[in-house]
């Protein structure tokens, strides 16, 4: 067994990890054997730990763990400088990351990591260290392995109907006795058939939608909101006519199922990707419907009529999508096709969404006019930037230092700070000719010398603001080259667009606030 036996003072930090998978099978990998066993190694040796730090029920194949986390911000404060786990899979099973932190991070920090039972000790050569090349790639062969049969059992489950997905759509809840099991809320359940009726009877989605919140229905969101399934929502008291059209939809309340419509990428990350439409598992009668096929099928014809939006027009590429936003809340603006009128608009998405309900203004603007005025005004700017003589000039005639400002904060802190240290070099004077008693004294200075602390923070926050100023200056793209390559096209593209332009802010009155990402373009007077 590993003994320390150096006179270095160690803070240690126990780690503790146990997955799901681990749990279900491993009686030997539970907390408390971990635990026991790290106790046991600590106590013979004769050291106590600092800290513990158990991560319950969160898998190897990642380091997005809390305490993980929360056990390398000790490490940053110095808190912690020595790291024990009852082996290396405790610490993680993937191969790169795990090397990284034993290999690199660990011993870059003079850091010691030991690991009990694999003989693995950072500061010593071991007959585990030279063994945790191959240790490491046999837990992440590992946790490959667990994953291919924990998505098999899976798949398996929802091929014979059983519900996977973490929370039920609006309208069910699962079952208290299977909670693979659909049921109808009988809270919510009525509003969904009560969609399904007036969506029948001729009331469009938006009409819904106001409906229900004049007659103060809960919301989907609220729902989540109320079982803890959700933190933060945008107005969760409003029906969006997006929710009535998604419970429209959804063929989950003809008591069919439809699972397995994405899946992660890999074993090793959480990012996941959608499966095309012939992967997915669908099984009908799979709980009690809320809404019957026929209802279902005449509501799904009623939106095709209704559904006027053309699918190629979908897939049209608009250069400016992306970077319109309302200058007067902040949302992004939405772009549409006016069928009336035959062209493409755009409005502030939080008007479209609310208009009844006065939280923003509309900015009902012309799309094609106004990517020809930016369009316009781009080309004016790229020839000027081309135009080194022109360019020079214009910039002279228009430049603002962009650290003036801060450069002012930071001027103003330390002329504040250096008052309050004369102040407090003639407080000592006063204390030593009597003027002012010792308890005047150490209530005045203690004042002072925490506002000069908070001063000298905000003077170094001021200068970091200033540094990051100064750096995004002096990046060495080649704008030129992308100037040069706007004026050779005829119809720019949207990453040609993101290169140039960083938002473009419409006002209540439609004016056009351009701030670019090539920083001599806001220079020049727009």
């Amino acid at each position: 067994m590993i003994t320390i036996t150096d006179s270095k003072v160690y803070k240690i930090g126990l780690y503790i990890r146990l997955s799901r998978e681990d749990g279900d099978d491993l009686e030997s990998e539970s907390i408390t054997n971990q635990r026991s066993l790290i106790k046991g190694y600590l106590a013979a040796n004769g050291i106590e730990s600092i800290n513990e730090y158990v991560d319950d029920g969160y898998s190897g194949g990642n380091f997005n763990r809390p305490s993980f986390k929360k056990l390398i911000a000790d490490i940053e404060k110095g808190i912690i400088n020595c790291v024990i786990t009852k082996d290396l899979s405790r610490l993680g099973r993937d191969y790169i990351d795990t090397g990284m932190y034993v290999e690199r991070y660990f011993p870059e920090n003079n850091i010691r990591y030991i690991a009990i039972n694999d003989d693995v000790d950072t500061f010593k050569e071991t007959s585990g260290s030279d063994m945790m090349p191959f240790k490491l790639s046999m837990n992440d062969m590992y946790a490959k392995d667990i994953s291919k049969k924990v998505r098999s059992s899976l798949i398996a489950k929802k091929k014979i109907g059983l519900f996977l997905g973490s929370t039920p759509c609006y309208g069910y809840m699962k079952s208290e006795k299977n909670k693979h099991i659909l049921i109808p809320d009988p809270e919510t359940a009525p509003v969904v058939k009560k969609i399904f009726d007036l969506y029948i009877s001729g009331y469009s989605s938006s009409e819904i939608a106001e409906m229900l919140t004049r007659d103060e229905v809960p919301t989907p969101i609220m729902v989540k909101c109320m079982a803890g399934r959700m933190r933060k929502a945008d107005r969760p008291h409003i029906w969006k006519h997006t929710s009535i059209s998604n419970i429209i939809k959804n063929r989950t309340y003809t008591g069919c199922l439809i699972q397995h419509t994405s899946q992660n990428i890999s074993y090793k990350t959480q990012k996941r990707k959608i499966l095309p439409k012939s992967e997915w598992i669908i099984k009908d009668n799979c709980h009690e419907p809320i809404i019957d096929d026929k209802t279902y099928r005449l509501a799904q014809d009623i939106k095709k009529r209704y559904n006027t939006y053309s699918p190629d027009r979908r897939s049209v590429e608009y250069a400016l999508a992306n970077l319109i936003y309302c200058k007067n809340c902040g949302a992004r603006m939405y772009i549409s096709y006016d069928r009336k009128r035959e062209r493409i608009t755009m409005n502030c998405t939080t008007y479209r969404k609310f208009s009844k309900y006065g939280f923003c203004f509309s900015h009902y603007i012309n799309y094609s006019k106004l990517e020809k005025t930016i369009f316009l005004k781009l080309k004016g700017f790229s020839l000027q930037y081309l135009d080194n003589e022109t360019f020079e000039k214009r910039l002279k005639e228009n430049y603002v230092d962009p650290t003036k400002e801060i450069h002012s904060r930071i001027l103003d802190t330390k002329l504040k700070i250096k008052k309050l240290e004369n102040k407090l070099d003639n407080l000592y004077e006063d204390k030593c000719n009597g003027v002012v008693n010792n308890e005047m004294f150490v209530r005045i200075s203690k004042n002072s010398n925490e506002e000069i602390e908070s001063l000298k923070k905000k003077k170094k926050n001021y200068e970091k603001e200033k540094a990051k100023l100064l750096k995004s200056t002096e990046k060495t793209v080649d704008y030129k080259k992308i100037v040069m390559a706007f004026l050779n096209i005829e119809n720019p593209t949207q990453e040609m667009m993101n290169k140039i332009i960083k938002k473009i802010y419409i006002t209540k009155e439609k004016k056009i606030e351009i701030h670019y990402n090539i920083m001599d373009f806001n220079y020049l007077k727009n």
